[in-house]
């Protein structure tokens, strides 16, 4: 084969080892192997030689690990390391492989010496003890330890995001009748089923586990959609049961964090309270915890919010509160959703957003600082609008049934909830009627002048706006299609009362707001 003596001696001593075994010149072309190698991959001695590892390359493991070992070698280190590799008939295998170079007399390198062992078998091995130590034996579930690790992982990115997450309690009702009547075979049929129930239900990156019993955990990491999600659990669970003659009827309790707590055993705690409340309401529903229990959260208002500072004030220290970070773009509520909680915007800006008859949003109002949101629900006892962030932002957030509490004992909280709400709606009605009583130019120039008034009400910049919501949606806002506000922003750009910052149609400055706003008043006496 005209091996040089390097080969030689180092195919002599390998050719009748165990371990699978290579040599390769520097640059990596194959120039022995030896008879395990050719048991291990299926590729005899010719089919081998000349060619490069990369036959048995399996592409599983990415370029960047492939140029780490080659970094190695290629520095005269040894490589350890586990690979996927793959046979000649296409199935994988992996090899715990050790490369090492070999040298000449001058100390170059003149061979690659590579030796491995297959550990399949091992790995399985592993794998199979790792998942019965997480995961439960009938129902395939995670267990205790795996969800608990989850939900504490879950808990560290929640801290570093300021994401919120959903943990919830799941009890079967009845389930002991079911033990009792068809055996614990049919029990153990019950609880598989219903395991494949909840999974159904839930999202690929939430987490199912059994906790115990007849009881299971949830880890929703998707706090915006639970309500939906618990639904479809707790009718799910009303199906029949396959292997008895009743549905498995359950009892569901859940929480969010960080309002229900800031560790693993907190979350816990509440969400399993929740769920022997939803039992005590007679089964067969789900309950969100109640906050009353709680500590209150001392919140403190910063300087420049003086429309919120005297609500604050009378809440705080007698009425659970919560904060939760805004993106722009995070849905707060949405129309039709259960009413359960008011907000106060401590920054930021939010947009109201109606449904049409033909089921379209349009945008209704602006929220700014200082404002509270979720009046909304208090009519039917759901959401006429959906709330979503226009920015970067923060609320405070009050569980309603705690506020009305409350109130009984403190009258004052209710008259500055009262006040806020009779404010708001004023400002809305003369909006409304300001802005539709005006043409179309007129109808744009308020709609901003009304924004740059707000924006200054909250000590905020209002000569240099960004845009936090469509054209089309301010046309629905003030009665107007897209092409009227767009022929109406240029006719104020022509005018010189608005211009367009950076050359984006959102970017918009207001070089003289007094102009803006006689330009308003004198087309609302124009047009009376």
């Amino acid at each position: 084969m005209g091996k040089d003596s390097i080969v030689e001696r180092a195919s002599w001593l390998l050719e009748s080892s165990g371990d699978s075994a290579y040599i390769t010149s520097p640059e990596g072309t194959i120039e022995y192997v030896n008879p395990a190698f050719e048991a291990m991959s299926g590729f005899g001695e010719l089919e081998a030689i000349g060619r490069t590892p990369a036959i048995v390359k399996s592409g599983v493991q990415s370029d960047a690990f492939y140029r780490d070992m080659w970094s190695t070698l290629h520095a005269g280190h040894e490589f350890h390391g586990v690979l996927v590799n793959r046979r000649r008939d296409g199935s994988l295998f992996h090899e715990e492989k050790t490369i090492r170079p070999l040298f000449d007399e001058a100390g170059r390198i003149a061979h690659y010496l590579s030796c491995g062992r297959n550990v399949s078998e091992r790995l399985e091995l592993q794998d199979l003890l790792q998942h019965q130590a997480t995961h439960d034996a009938l129902t395939g579930l995670p267990n205790r330890l795996l969800f608990t690790d989850r939900l504490e992982r879950a808990i560290a990115q929640a801290e570093r995001t300021g994401e919120s997450f959903t943990v919830a309690m799941v009890d079967l009702d009845g389930f002991k009748a079911i033990n009792d009547r068809h055996g614990h075979a049919a029990g153990d049929e019950a609880l598989k089923d219903m395991a494949q129930r909840l999974t159904g239900c839930v999202r690929e990156a939430d987490t199912v586990a059994r906790w115990g019993g007849d009881e299971f955990a949830l880890l929703l990491r998707d706090a915006g959609d639970t309500d939906r999600v618990m639904s479809a659990i707790v009718e799910a669970g009303r199906q029949p049961s396959a292997s008895s003659d009743r549905a498995l009827r359950l009892s569901l309790g859940a929480c969010r964090f960080p309002e229900g707590g800031r560790s693993a055993e907190s979350l816990l705690q509440t969400a399993d309270g929740a769920m022997y409340q939803a039992k005590r309401d007679g089964g067969d529903r789900y309950r969100w915890a109640m906050r009353e229990h709680e500590a209150p959260v001392v919140v403190k208002p910063t300087a420049g919010e003086a429309a919120a500072i005297d609500a604050l004030r009378l809440l705080e220290g007698k009425v659970p509160m919560f904060s939760r970070r805004l993106r722009a773009g995070d849905t707060l509520y949405r129309a039709g959703d259960k009413f359960r909680d008011l907000h106060i915007l401590r920054f930021g800006l939010c947009k109201l957003m109606s449904v049409t008859a033909e089921g379209h949003e349009e945008l209704s109002s602006m929220v700014f600082k200082g404002d509270w949101l979720g009046f909304d629900g208090l009519a039917d006892g759901r959401h006429g609008c959906s709330a979503v962030a226009a920015d970067t932002g923060e609320v405070w957030t009050v569980r309603y049934d705690a506020l009305i509490l409350a109130g009984v004992r403190n009258p004052a909280l209710l008259g500055a909830m009262h006040a806020a709400m009779a404010r708001q709606s004023a400002r809305e009605r003369e909006a409304v009627v300001t802005m539709h009583s005006l043409p179309a130019d007129g109808r744009v120039a308020a709609f901003l002048c009304r924004w740059a008034d707000d924006l200054d009400h909250c000590g905020m910049r209002n000569d240099h706006i960004t845009l936090p919501t469509t054209r089309a949606e301010i046309g629905g806002h003030v009665g107007l299609r897209l092409e009227s506000v767009s022929r109406a922003m240029a006719a104020l750009e022509r005018g010189r009362l608005i211009r367009f910052a950076s050359g984006n149609r959102r970017n918009i400055e207001i070089p003289d707001l007094p102009a803006l706003r006689r330009y308003v008043r004198e087309a609302s006496a124009s047009a009376r």
